[in-house]
């Protein structure tokens, strides 16, 4: 078994999210951005950004990719784990700001 973090924060532009999963040696295992402008919304604030999110999990798995859904207001980002769901972090346009 082994111990990753999915991890999401904002990018320094305020341009769009990165999403990581990182291993327990501290390494990226995989990665993606996306950027606020495809889902036709962007920051409602000043120069602060939201505090990046969390969550550790633990897998025996031979693959992890990461999935985004995007619904109504809110973002999903999933760590997927051999075909399964090993960690979710959702993110409503209210938490961080974002406005149409």
């Amino acid at each position: 078994m082994d111990t990753y973090t999915l991890v999401v924060r904002e990018t320094s532009t305020h341009e769009g999210v990165d999403v990581d999963v990182i291993g327990e040696d501290g390494l990226i295992e995989t990665t993606t951005q996306l950027t606020y402008s495809d889902y036709n919304v962007a920051p409602e604030r000043d120069d602060d950004r939201p505090d990046r999110i969390e969550e550790e999990f633990t897998v025996d798995a031979s693959s992890i990719d990461l999935q985004l859904e995007r619904d109504g207001r809110t973002f999903a980002f999933q760590a997927i784990a051999d075909g399964e769901v090993a960690a979710r972090i959702e993110v409503a346009d209210s938490d961080w700001d974002l406005r149409d």
